[in-house]
C-alpha cells in the first residue's frame, strides 16, 4: 500500500513539473513570437527566408545548424550580427542587441526559432540567456566563414 501511494505521489509530482515546464515553454514561445516580427523581415513569416528574385535575403531556420546547435553561437548571431563578407545571401544580419534588450526577449526568440518551423531543439531559459549574454559582452559580429568554422 505504501509503495502504491508513493508511486501515485511521484507520478503526480512528475505531472506537475511537466505542466510547469510546458507553461514556461509556452510563455517563452509567446514572447519569442512577438519579437520574431523583426526577424521575419528577412527570414519571412514561415522562417524559410525571404526570396528576392532567385536569391534568399536570409537563410531558412528549418534544420539550421546555427539555430539547432550551440545556443551561444545563435545568441552571438542574434545580438552581434553577421558581417556581409560574401554573396551567399542578399542581406547582412543586423545586430539585434537593442531589439532583444532583455534576457526574456533573447530567450523567447531563441526558443521560438529553435522549436518552430519544423525544429525541435531545447528551449533557452531566461537564466541561460542571461549567462550567454554576459559571456558575449565583448564579442563582435561574425562572418559566415567564422560561423562555418565554429560549426565543424
Amino acid at each position: 500500500m505504501k509503495k502504491t501511494v508513493l508511486t501515485i505521489i511521484l507520478a503526480s509530482a512528475g505531472a506537475v513539473c511537466a505542466h510547469a515546464d510546458d507553461a514556461a515553454k509556452a510563455e517563452l514561445i509567446e514572447v519569442g513570437k512577438k519579437n520574431f516580427m523583426t526577424c521575419a523581415a528577412c527570414h519571412a513569416q514561415d522562417g524559410q527566408g525571404l526570396k528576392i528574385g532567385d536569391q534568399l535575403m536570409a537563410p531558412s531556420y528549418t534544420g539550421s545548424k546555427v539555430v539547432l546547435g550551440d545556443p551561444e553561437l545563435l545568441a552571438q548571431v542574434l545580438l552581434k550580427g553577421i558581417t556581409k563578407a560574401d554573396t551567399a545571401y542578399l542581406g547582412a544580419m543586423a545586430p539585434l542587441e537593442a531589439t532583444l534588450s532583455t534576457d526574456e526577449a533573447l530567450a523567447g526568440v531563441m526558443t521560438y526559432i529553435r522549436t518552430e518551423f519544423g525544429n525541435s531543439a531545447s528551449i533557452v531559459t531566461v537564466e541561460e540567456a542571461a549567462g550567454i549574454r554576459a559571456s558575449l559582452k565583448d564579442a563582435k559580429a561574425l562572418t559566415r566563414a567564422e560561423i562555418n568554422e565554429r560549426l565543424k
